[in-house]
């Protein structure tokens, strides 16, 4: 039996107010604003923006479940929000498009910051199908395929990548996430709207 939307947003919002959820959220956005603002980091970089030693960087966010994407010359590119373009979610962010993880990243980070409209792209994750919507503040619009449909998972046990990241995915609709969800009983399937309210309890946490 796979758990309710509700239950499923209620464990994450759980996770990221734990003490340990509170502190990776943070340390997360520092990383974050500065893939916006600068690009590619290094481990320099960061350490500086986190005041943390650049060599426990990657540690200590790997100590947390929350392992940072990095190019083939290791420089950070991705922490929810990606700088790699071969991510299926896109988003416009600060005037630029970038590219989330999972589904949810591309719902809740234009709303942790704070963007009038934000277009994004994905792709059904069962047919390959383009998926699009526009991210507003009141909600989320312009849904195509109208019918698209989204998995929600839980976010603990693992890597956030493994458990979570890989497993929240557009469909076109929802016969082919219930597909996903029959092989899988932790997840639940959602609507995009429903998904969007998902993301917005997530982004206030922000």
């Amino acid at each position: 039996m796979t758990p309710p939307v509700s239950a499923l947003s209620d464990h994450l919002v759980a996770k990221w107010t734990s003490p340990q959820g509170a502190r990776l959220m943070a340390a997360g956005a520092k990383i974050v604003d500065g893939l916006l603002e600068l690009g590619p980091l290094t481990h320099e970089r960061a350490g500086r923006m986190l005041g943390w030693p650049p060599q426990e960087v990657l540690p200590r966010f790997e100590a947390m479940d929350f392992r940072l994407e990095t190019d083939p010359d290791g420089n950070i590119i991705g922490a929810g929000v990606s700088l790699n373009e071969a991510r299926p979610h896109s988003m416009e962010l600060r005037g630029r498009t970038v590219y989330g993880w999972c589904a949810m990243d591309t719902l809740m980070f234009p709303l942790a910051l704070d963007e009038a409209v934000s277009h994004i792209t994905s792709r059904c994750a069962a047919t390959g199908e383009p998926v699009r919507a526009t991210v507003t503040p009141s909600g989320v619009r312009d849904v195509h395929p109208a019918t698209a449909a989204v998995t929600l998972a839980p976010a603990t046990g693992a890597d956030i990548r493994e458990v979570f990241c890989n497993r929240v995915n557009f469909y076109a609709d929802e016969a082919l996430a219930n597909q996903v969800t029959g092989r899988d009983s932790d997840l639940a399937v959602c609507s995009t709207a429903e998904a969007w309210a998902v993301g917005r309890r997530l982004a206030d946490l922000f």
